[in-house]
């Protein structure tokens, strides 16, 4: 059954079924040849999506839209600017920089990236800097959204792993600093290298300036990992939070959403939320064969087999992911993977937290590259730069993110030392 279910599955992405029709297919077509009624498939898929955790899902991705229509963005970008933009690279660092302070309210690596590539690419194509640097950048820097909390993939992981999602909340956040630091690295040898510019002079007056005018949506992180810390309300209901504050402040305080602009927003976030929960149920079947035909276990055997030592593991690990992470959305590999491999960490007392923000920053170094990389997609959307350029400019930013996840996967402190320091 299993080699019919894998088999199925991969004709079906080679022929460019989209990938929930993929693994609904390859399902279907497998419990019908077992002689399984198909009604257990249906099933599935129900039970699959019945989950109280996953309603995370469309109220985060609606903050992330209402994020984007509030002008939020905008003002961070701008405190940001007066931060760092007066060093060497300074508009480069900027963008790096202010995608650090919208992951912690989006969570969405689509909605950071498409920020950044209309706010700041233009700007940076004024500065003499590249168009196809511009868009790499934004494109890297969009990693960062569902690593530094709140995010949609760590929902999902949670649900799955049965992991506490306010611990892995805090576990995301000096990893993500340290994919930032990476980054920020290799726009510092760019800079020397390329000799780009600084924006201009530092004033301290601007920067008080553009913090006050940024100020509310610098709070929102900090309500909600506050918030959550202080029990006041759940993981899920932190996404209604976030949507509920994004939706106030754009409206009544910023000002620049309207009445009328709701029912697009609304729509937009229907249609986003609507491709993930249908990869959700049609995993769901897919799952339970590879459970029922033992495939966790056949996992765990073959890898042990290889080598018992939990280092060897992850680096075995870390090269099947970023591989799968090439031609598979994120979210799929997540609902396919974690089940098989949840006995395999277990038997090697791999910490679950841990493993999940580096299968986290594994799944996010794929929505960069080739050949699906959907950031670089969304980046050469919205800049109107071509794959070529953009390709060119995004190599040494990729070897920055793999450097950040060596460091992470083999330094466990950095991703499980502050939720330890918070009481979780």
């Amino acid at each position: 059954m299993v080699l019919v279910l894998l088999l199925t599955f991969a004709a079906l992405l080679v022929v460019g079924t989209p990938i929930w029709v993929a693994m609904a297919g390859s399902a279907l077509l497998t419990i019908f040849m077992d002689g399984v009624p198909l009604t257990v498939a249906a099933q599935r898929m129900v039970a699959g999506v019945q989950s109280f955790p996953l309603l995370a899902i469309p109220l985060f991705t609606l903050a992330g839209s209402l994020m984007n229509a509030s002008g939020i963005s905008e003002r961070l970008f701008s405190f940001t600017k007066a931060l760092v933009g007066h060093i060497r690279g300074g508009p480069a660092h900027t963008l790096v920089v202010g995608e650090v302070f919208l992951s912690g309210i989006s969570g969405s690596s689509v909605a950071d990236t498409a920020a950044a590539a209309r706010v700041f690419v233009p700007q940076l194509e004024k500065m003499g800097y590249p168009r196809a640097f511009g868009a790499a950048l934004s494109a890297v820097a969009g990693t960062l959204g569902p690593i530094i909390p709140p995010s949609i993939l760590m929902v999902v992981y949670a649900w799955q792993a049965n992991v506490s999602l306010g611990q892995l909340f805090v576990a995301g956040i000096i990893p993500g600093l340290v994919m930032a630091g990476c980054i920020m690295g290799t726009i510092a040898i760019q800079a020397l290298r390329r000799d780009f510019r600084p924006a201009g002079a530092f004033s301290l007056a601007t920067l008080w300036s553009e913090f006050r005018h940024a100020s509310l949506a610098l709070l929102m992180p900090v309500l909600i990992i506050v918030g959550f810390r202080a029990g006041l309300f759940t993981a899920t209901e932190i996404a209604g939070v976030a949507a509920a504050y994004s939706l106030v402040v754009g409206m009544f305080i910023y000002r620049s959403i309207r009445l009328a602009d709701l029912p697009a927003i609304l729509v937009g976030t229907a249609r986003e939320t609507a491709v993930i929960i249908a990869i959700v149920a049609a995993a769901s079947p897919f799952s339970w064969i590879l459970a029922i035909e033992q495939a966790p276990q056949l996992v765990t055997d073959f890898m042990t087999s290889i080598s018992t030592d939990p280092l060897v593991v992850l680096l075995i690990l870390n090269v099947a992911l970023l591989i799968a992470g090439m031609f598979m959305e994120t979210i799929a590999i997540m609902i396919i993977l974690v089940p098989i491999l949840l006995p395999l960490l277990t038997s090697l007392q791999i910490d679950l937290v841990h493993f999940g923000i580096i299968l986290l920053v594994n799944l996010v170094i794929g929505q960069v590259t080739p050949p699906v990389g959907v950031l670089c997609f969304v980046a050469m959307a919205i800049t109107r730069e071509k794959l070529g350029p953009l390709i060119r400019e995004l190599w040494p930013f990729l070897i920055a993110l793999i450097l950040a996840l060596a460091i992470i996967t083999y330094v466990p402190a950095l991703s499980l030392w502050l939720p330890k320091v918070a009481g979780f």
